[in-house]
């Protein structure tokens, strides 16, 4: 049925303190049951918003259809009908870091270092507290509203990863650089802590990155032979290359490998170590969702502060002070062509300036690109 829509190309109302409106729009083909009654009955039904936050909304005209013209609370349901509105924001979301220092601004991109934590835009709890919302505020606060209403991330880091996140400015050239990355053009480093390599038939137990006292088990789990024959290049400097397919569920928090045509590569190398652990550069050669944490604990080498993998952890607050319960995956590095040119002279490089931490909170090194 109706389907709520966010964000769009064409919006009939402003942003407000840097959030977007939401449409519901009405299916083509109404239900019987929706048949001549009012079209804000079936919002305030559909959606978790009071009465009086709707009488509201309706008192002040901010509920309109596609062309802006004022939805009253005697519009009736009609096939395909948008209703336009500002979502009611929550009370209070959780804190995250929201320091996130700008890499580089031209006239089309802005490129920020993302702290870890932090969302790229609204969803869920999240709403305020997100990259996209705090950057219109801070462009509007700074004069600059035509850019904080056009700001659109090209593309997205997890919550959790930390690291370089571009966004453009201009709609002209939203969809080039959007381009870039759904064409595999752009050039990702990321850097990882994770367990070391268990040597061939050794007997010692393997490494935990992480407390597990309040967690149940996942079905994806390491696999062994893969670990295995990962291992010994790993730990003698060599690059490790991992194919496989990476599933993505609604059913289910985290994404599961399965036989097939793989449609994820990564290379995995080891550059340092620290006691047990070991400091990893990945590189994505796809896109998938998760698929560098997915690929890691496909080695045995699940990421410290994973709350995924390898296995699925109760949901519970941030800890951003403590390393050992904050993802260790960093974004470091973003590489690209300028649009339009084939050069490889002309393309551009952005570095994070964050680094990682050991399990011990002792920072990780200059990272070597």
């Amino acid at each position: 049925m109706g389907t709520p829509h966010h964000p769009t190309p064409h919006r009939p109302l402003p942003l407000r303190d840097g959030v977007d409106p939401v449409c519901f729009r009405l299916p083509q083909h109404l239900p019987p049951e929706w048949e001549g009654r009012p079209a804000v009955d079936i919002l305030l039904e559909r959606f978790d918003r009071s009465r009086d936050c709707l009488a509201a909304q309706l008192a002040a005209g901010t509920i309109v259809d596609d062309d802006g013209h004022r939805i009253t609370s005697h519009t009736p349901a009609r096939g395909g009908l948008a209703l336009w509105s500002y979502r009611p924001l929550p009370a209070s979301e959780p804190t995250v870091p929201l320091t996130m220092p700008v890499l580089y601004r031209d006239d089309d991109i802005l490129v920020i270092d993302k702290p870890h934590f932090l969302p790229t835009i609204p969803r869920g709890r999240y709403v305020t507290h997100t990259a996209l919302v705090q950057l219109r505020r801070q462009l509007a606060a700074a004069g600059d509203t035509e850019a904080a209403a056009l700001i659109t991330p090209a593309h997205r880091l997890d919550r959790l990863t930390a690291g370089v996140l571009l966004f453009t400015v201009r709609k002209e050239v939203r969809g080039l650089y959007q381009t870039l990355f759904t064409r595999g053009l752009t050039h990702k480093t990321y850097f990882a802590i994770a367990p070391l390599p268990q040597p061939p038939f050794s007997s010692s137990p393997p490494f935990s990155s992480s407390p597990s006292a309040h967690s149940h088990s996942s079905s994806l789990r390491p696999h062994p032979a893969r670990q295995q024959d990962a291992a010994l290049p790993l730990l003698d400097g060599q690059p490790v290359e991992v194919h496989s397919r990476i599933v993505v569920s609604r059913n289910r928090l985290d994404c599961y490998e399965e036989p097939g045509e793989p449609n994820a590569h990564t290379t995995v190398e080891l550059v340092d170590s620290r006691g047990a652990y070991g400091l990893y550069r990945l590189t994505p050669h796809t896109g998938k969702t998760h698929q560098l944490r997915v690929h890691m604990n496909s080695l045995g080498l699940g990421l410290v502060g994973d709350p995924l993998y390898p296995v699925v952890l109760d949901d519970g607050p941030d800890h951003p002070e403590d390393p050992q319960r904050t993802l260790q995956l960093l974004s470091a590095e973003l590489n690209f062509p300028q649009p339009h040119q084939t050069s490889n002279a002309a393309r551009c490089t952005y570095r994070s300036k964050r680094t990682l931490q050991w399990p011990d909170g002792t920072p990780t090194i200059q990272f070597h690109y």
